[in-house]
């Protein structure tokens, strides 16, 4: 704990990298575009900023967590005000990973070491302490910075050369969006056999064929609960899927459950339940079925 890190982005990841690094008695200095996001880690004891450069100033690891490939250009941009020989960018945004090359290409150009750091969870995984992160990008920075990604993940993975992370993150997405969508499958095949949701969850949760998203959105799709992570997972979910979609295309690589997965979940957003947790797929699979079940509401 003898850096300090600062994080550039506090939305639903940012905000939670950084809460746990506080809870865990790191020295955290933070930024982002919104006000609330920054208030919202005060009691934890966040160094609050008033610019990515200010950030830098007080850190020695940068962390960002940002919503687009533009964001991060923005970033880049505002830390060369900054001189920070070797100061290293551990970049967990889910972008594209030639735009991950270029920009660890940009840093280095201004003398800093980017790591190319995607994370495999949900805002609330990550929250609770459940994280996988895959690194990538120079080792002795992996190495210098390993207390912290202790400090925020469950396990983290070193990956190889800049750009591995971001692939290593696109094979996770379409995992997580086909068993998402196969759990809602499973559920509602069952409901369809007249078996009661929760036992078909917890049942199957112990089974051979279940999944994280099984165990975890399971229980959302069980309850008819699906308010956790609303608001952002299906816009999050389109943004990773054409990213998915458009590396499977550059390899040449067959991805035929993808697409069936991607059109359930389209179709769901399509009902109008795209201001919901993306496990609300269920949902609008038992619509398409004539099943009728209440959504419980805020």
């Amino acid at each position: 704990m003898s850096l300090k890190v600062g994080l550039i982005g506090l939305g639903p990841m940012g905000g939670n990298i950084a809460g746990n690094l506080l809870k865990k008695q790191f020295a955290v200095a933070g930024y982002d575009l919104i006000q609330a996001n920054i208030d919202a880690l005060n009691d934890l004891g966040l160094d609050a900023s008033s610019s990515v450069a200010e950030v830098a100033e007080k850190a020695d690891v940068l962390i960002s967590s940002l919503p687009s490939y533009g964001a991060l250009q923005s970033v880049i941009s505002d830390l060369k005000a900054v001189s920070k020989p070797g100061q290293v960018l551990i970049e967990c945004s889910t972008l594209q990973v030639d735009q991950k090359i270029e920009a660890a290409g940009m840093l280095k150009d201004d003398g800093r070491v980017m790591l190319d750091s995607p994370i495999s969870a949900t805002p609330a995984m990550l929250a609770k302490g459940m994280a996988s992160i895959h690194i990538s990008g120079e080792k002795d920075a992996f190495e210098k910075c390993l207390e912290i990604f202790e400090g925020f993940t469950a396990s983290n993975f070193y990956v190889g050369e800049v750009g591995n992370g971001s692939r290593m993150k696109i094979l996770a997405n379409y995992l997580v969006h086909v068993h998402t969508t196969a759990a809602a499958e499973a559920i509602v095949l069952g409901q369809k056999a007249g078996l009661d949701p929760h036992m078909i969850q917890e049942v199957l949760s112990a089974s051979a064929g279940t999944s994280k998203m099984m165990e975890i959105r399971g229980k959302f799709m069980a309850d008819s609960d699906y308010r956790e992570g609303g608001g952002t997972m299906f816009a999050i979910f389109e943004k990773d899927a054409s990213i998915i979609t458009e590396f499977a295309a550059q390899v040449h690589a067959p991805i035929d459950l993808y697409v069936s997965a991607r059109q359930k979940l389209n179709s769901t957003i399509a009902l109008g339940y795209g201001h919901l947790d993306t496990s609300a797929v269920c949902k609008g699979i038992e619509v398409a079925v004539g099943i009728d079940r209440d959504i419980v509401e805020d």
